[in-house]
């Protein structure tokens, strides 16, 4: 039977005057996943009561895994979904928004803006990381240093869980618990980069896991 993995929507606003609510992500995220022998499901998140939460559960359980995308703002169901995800060890890729999430859920700071421009851009490349050498990303990537995209205001810099790459002007971009099957939190946009190596290495690893 083919793995299922669930997709954690995010709210958006569409429109001429930015006034049409959609659920959504990033629609390369699509493109990417299609690489795989797996089945893709929509979670949308709608309202912030425990009937709500009971559903999401139940979907969740029916995934083999679950990624939360990019995307502006965190709702208080995004913090019990996380605890949930990683109390009954269902494997989990945070992008971005997803990664902040992470890391505040786990006694995490509040996000702080970051002035530095060389973190938003629609250029492929933007800048470099630096991977901890006894982590789990650097199994998956194989690499101490690799160039990523990068398109974020914000940041959380400090999380219980282990720091495990950092860019060169020292904003944190990837977090991990490597007592979970997959547990992994990045702050650049691996989906965007169809074709870049360590991408597919990363997104290999979080499917060979389900």
């Amino acid at each position: 039977m083919k793995k299922t993995v669930g997709i954690i929507l995010r709210e958006n606003m569409a429109g001429e005057n930015n006034d049409v609510p959609l659920y959504g992500f990033r629609r390369d995220l699509i493109p990417f996943l299609r690489k795989y022998d797996i089945n893709v499901i929509s979670i949308p998140v709608m309202f912030e009561n425990a009937n709500e939460f009971k559903k999401i559960k139940e979907v969740i359980d029916f995934c083999d895994g679950i990624i939360f995308p990019g995307g502006a703002g965190i709702r208080d169901l995004d913090y019990k979904i996380m605890e949930y995800l990683y109390e009954i060890d269902k494997p989990t890729l945070g992008i971005c928004l997803g990664m902040q999430i992470m890391g505040k859920t786990f006694n995490g700071k509040e996000r702080t803006k970051i002035e530095e421009e060389n973190h938003k851009s629609e250029d492929k490349y933007v800048h470099a990381i630096i991977i901890k050498k006894e982590s789990l990303l650097y199994k998956i990537i194989g690499e101490e240093k690799i160039m990523v995209n990068s398109r974020h205001r914000n940041q959380v810099p400090n999380t219980k869980l282990d720091y495990v790459a950092y860019s060169e002007d020292n904003v944190l971009e990837a977090i991990e618990d490597k007592n979970k099957k997959f547990f992994l939190g990045v702050q650049w946009h691996p989906e965007s980069l169809l074709e870049d190596i360590y991408s597919k290495k990363l997104f290999d690893y979080f499917i060979e896991k389900l």
